[in-house]
């Protein structure tokens, strides 16, 4: 009975249970005393007995019963530390610190119902190994991952898993030293749950010389440079060294990866804490200087991933000028020109190193005669980036250039001024072509026949989309062919054959009618063959030739025979930019006819001396007079794009100078070349590095004329830019359009080394980001951005500042990123070079927040000491097992009858 009155007095219902036996009260009264059975009274009294117990049962297990215990058992959860701040020998520590609470565990004979379990954590937490098994060896976690501690997610995890039912403990391993997470908030939580951490601390001397480990640390913390720094001028870097022993180690200082000379190593002498080392430099080429600042040797030093530090130095800019050639030295004459003219100019072939980081050390890339193959579509895309952000293109002739070259649907063509795809493949003929042949009497026989089979094979040489006319003449003009497409073969060659000698010689109105036939019509080159053998007048010739030349229509013309007027003939194809031929044999005449139609017909490249004609006026041509020039020895054929500047021709109207804007950058294509081929007259002429000197400055990137100071900030892994507009009236710059490029140290050693290869252009490429700047308040720009777990590296930052296409202002800056703080050396004496919170506090405060203690011993924490507790032990199990057992027997005794008691005689 006294257990019975213990275990009511200890019995809780959670939902009332005797409504449902007061509900069934009349239904077990009833089944008592009317049960249709051919039972006992004494039968009957047990089976309502019976029923009534299971169906107490019943609505006991519905009530949720459970019984107030207290706890003697304590459920263990230990939180690991494997960070990078925790030492290999500490990490052996907590190691065995597992094993011990595994072994106390057993002794104890907890184990099979309360496992020991483990939460390793480090940037994140997770458990480590399966709850109930003997746990693996403790391992950290891979990679970064390691990089950071966070406390707070190992304790909210333990928290989770620790058994309701038992005395809830943690037991955290660790040097006390978070970098993420709010550890004092855990703890609360753990608090107001009634889960106690015990600590057992991680020695902070386990990773210091006085441990014996040998496992001290010594690292480049940043290095530091002034902001003005000028090429060749000497300035001093400062490198901060941070270490938390005395020790005496070996520095070296690099610059775009070779030593920096004359010497490029010391020895320093460090002290606990930050030792700042000056050493006086200098960059002697204009643009990038990479600084590398490596720790070589030290006498303990155990992270070498913060043995190195790196700072990107920005020279003040300078104009710099790419020449990209296949052959670097044929253009040696082109480059002296430049320098003559205060132009520094580099000169390199198309497979060095042309990424869109290397290409931002200059203003203007020059790509002369590289076929498209050579130069590659990685470097066509460096070069689209460059001129869309800014940077200035020249594209050079030759015959491995524009069309010839293959550039023909290239990435890089629709960057360029002129076009480069074949007129065929578009609604304009390359070439409309009008034959203006003598058909007077002197034509007769011989002559007229073979100038006819000469008009017959000059139209089936020409390309279907070509267009031919033929016109005729003696004292009048006749088109025997209308300008159409030489397509129309078999009707063209019908009506040459008509074709019939006659009457006098006038060739104005031949060649008037010719005029008149290809003026609207629509062709790349509009050309006139003149054929005669003999005199006409003069009077308006010469005029209609020049109102033609203006029209881009040219002339050439073929005398037959001494009776020909050969000044008249010559004086036209002079005039009109063509040739002349003289033939005394009528049997040259379709050779001729030939001859002028395939040259004529060449869509690519022209090898003849050509005159050059100013098209415009433009700042790149003052005080350079085209009319002393030389003649150009060949050139690139090519069309002008509908909106750029042409500026120079050839004498038949073909682009040999143009020019436009694409974005921010400048394009200019120079149809013949920079080299001996075809511009060797041009290099003896004085005005060649002048005019060179002026289409290159036109040409290149465009410079600001304010400068403004960048502020840069990072927080934890956010990088923010700031840039206060001020123009000279101290009003603000509003209304801007802006973008920062944000390039590592990694891409910008990429840009610097001119021997970079393949996989270092990769990571630069990578490394590389431009961000929009946008206006927060009257004046002031903002760029965000997320570095993805900076590490010890340094970033350059520049910002352009424009007003639609026109740039207002710029800024740079730089900005030294920091190691992971996991991998600083922990200077305990130094709080002013060590920002974190001491660790023995904060795991004191942890421990006492909670209630628990900090331990010697790691199997302690199996111990209940002093905590007494109750805990509510759910009973609905057990009483579901007996409520059944009664309900078979229920069933029992209305399946089988008892034997009636036998009433005793007197």
């Amino acid at each position: 009975m006294g257990a019975l009155a213990t275990f009511l007095r200890e019995l809780t219902l959670q939902r009332p249970a005797w409504l449902l036996l007061l509900l069934a009260g009349p239904a077990l009264w009833l089944i008592g005393r009317r049960s249709l059975g051919d039972f006992s009274a004494s039968q009957r009294a047990m089976q309502t007995a019976l029923r009534t117990l299971v169906l107490g049962g019943v609505a006991l297990c519905l009530a949720r019963p459970s019984l107030q215990r207290e706890v003697a058992d304590v459920s263990v959860v230990v939180l690991a530390d494997v960070s990078a701040s925790v030492s290999d020998a500490a990490l052996e520590v907590e190691r065995q610190a597992i094993a011990n609470v595994e072994t106390a565990a057993d002794r104890r004979r907890l184990t099979r119902s309360l496992p020991v379990r483990v939460v390793r954590f480090a940037r994140d937490a997770s458990e480590w190994g399966a709850a109930g098994q003997r746990l693996p060896p403790l391992q950290r976690f891979a990679g970064r991952d390691s990089l950071d501690t966070d406390i707070a997610k190992a304790v909210t995890l333990g928290g989770g898993l620790v058994d309701a039912a038992a005395l809830p403990r943690l037991l955290l391993l660790s040097d006390g030293q978070p970098t993420a997470g709010d550890a004092w908030q855990a703890a609360e939580r753990a608090a107001a749950r009634g889960v106690r951490i015990d600590v057992l601390r991680l020695n902070a001397g386990a990773h210091s010389p006085d441990s014996g480990q040998g496992e001290g640390d010594v690292a480049v913390e940043r290095i530091d440079a002034p902001d003005d720094v000028r090429a060749h001028a000497p300035f001093d870097l400062q490198i901060r060294l941070l270490s938390d022993h005395a020790d005496k180690i070996r520095l070296r200082l690099e610059q775009n990866g070779r030593a920096e000379k004359p010497t490029a190593e010391r020895t320093v002498e460090v002290a606990p804490g930050l030792t700042v080392v000056p050493w006086t430099t200098r960059i002697d080429e204009a643009g990038v200087g990479i600084f590398r600042a490596k720790i070589l040797a030290a006498t303990s030093n155990r992270h070498r991933e913060n043995d190195q530090g790196a700072l990107a130095v920005a020279t003040t800019p300078e104009p710099r000028v790419l020449c990209v050639d296949s052959q670097p030295d044929a253009v040696a004459a082109f480059q002296r020109a430049l320098e003559n003219e205060k132009i520094a100019v580099e000169v390199r072939g198309p497979r060095d190193g042309l990424t869109a980081a290397a290409l931002q050390r200059y203003d203007l890339v020059i790509v002369s005669d590289v076929a498209r193959a050579a130069l590659g579509e990685a470097t066509m895309a460096a070069l689209d980036a460059f001129v869309r952000d800014g940077g200035g293109l020249l594209m050079a002739g030759g015959p491995g250039s524009f069309g010839s070259g293959g550039y023909a649907g290239s990435r890089l063509a629709p960057l360029l001024p002129v076009r480069l795809d074949l007129p065929e493949k578009l609604d304009e003929a390359t070439l409309a072509l009008a034959l203006v042949i003598d058909r007077s009497g002197s034509m007769s026989g011989p002559k007229m026949d073979l100038t006819k089979e000469a008009a017959r094979a000059t139209a089936e040489l020409m390309p279907p989309s070509d267009q031919i006319a033929v016109i005729v003449f003696d004292n009048q003009a006749v088109p025997v062919v209308r300008l159409q497409q030489a397509a129309n073969r078999l009707r063209i060659l019908n009506d040459i054959a008509r074709i019939q000698a006659s009457g006098g010689t006038n060739i104005l109105a031949g060649l008037r009618e010719a005029v008149d036939e290809l003026t609207p019509a629509r062709a790349r080159k509009k050309h006139v063959i003149l054929l005669s053998d003999g005199q006409s007048a003069y009077d308006g010739i010469a005029d209609l030739v020049d109102a033609a030349s203006n029209a881009q229509i040219t002339f050439s013309a073929v005398g037959v025979g001494d009776g020909a007027d050969q000044t008249l003939l010559q004086m036209i194809a002079s005039r009109g930019g063509g040739r002349f031929y003289h033939t005394r044999d009528p049997a040259s005449i379709p050779r001729i006819f030939s001859r002028e139609t395939s040259q004529l017909g060449r869509q690519s490249i022209v090898e003849e001396p050509t005159s050059v004609r100013a098209r415009k006026r433009a700042e790149a041509l003052n005080g350079i007079v085209l009319s002393d020039a030389p003649k150009l020895r060949g050139y690139t054929v090519t069309r002008a794009r509908p909106d750029a500047d042409l500026l120079m021709t050839t004498g038949d109207g073909t682009p040999l100078l143009a020019r436009w804007q694409v974005d921010l950058g400048q394009v200019a294509a120079w149809t013949s070349d920079i080299k001996p081929r075809w511009s060797a007259d041009w290099m003896r002429w004085p005005a060649f590095p002048k005019f060179w000197a002026q289409v290159v400055r036109s040409t290149m990137r465009r410079r600001a004329a304010t400068h403004l100071p960048l502020v840069s900030a990072l927080n934890g892994d956010n990088l923010t830019v700031t840039i206060d507009a001020i123009g000279d009236d101290d009003q603000f710059l509003s209304g801007l359009q802006g973008t920062v490029a944000i390039v590592t140290a990694a891409a910008a050693a990429g840009a610097a080394s001119t021997d970079a290869n393949t996989t270092n252009a990769a990571t630069a490429s990578a490394s590389s980001r431009k961000l929009p700047l946008i206006e927060t308040a009257p004046g002031r720009y903002e760029a965000h951005a997320g570095l993805a777990a900076p590490d010890g590296g340094a970033l350059l930052l520049t910002a352009a500042l424009l007003r639609g296409n026109l740039p207002v202002a710029e800024a740079s800056g730089r900005l030294a990123l920091p190691y992971a703080r996991e991998l600083r050396p922990r200077i305990e004496s130094a709080r002013a070079f060590d920002d974190r919170t001491d660790g023995a506090r904060l795991l004191e405060g942890l421990a006492a927040r909670t209630g628990g203690t900090i331990l010697d011993d790691p199997a302690q924490v199996l111990d209940p000491g002093g905590d007494h507790r109750t805990a509510r032990v759910p009973v609905r199990t057990e009483i579901l097992l007996v409520t059944v057992g009664l309900f078979l027997l229920d069933v029992l005794m209305r399946r089988v009858r008892l034997p009636a008691r036998e009433k005793q005689g007197h």
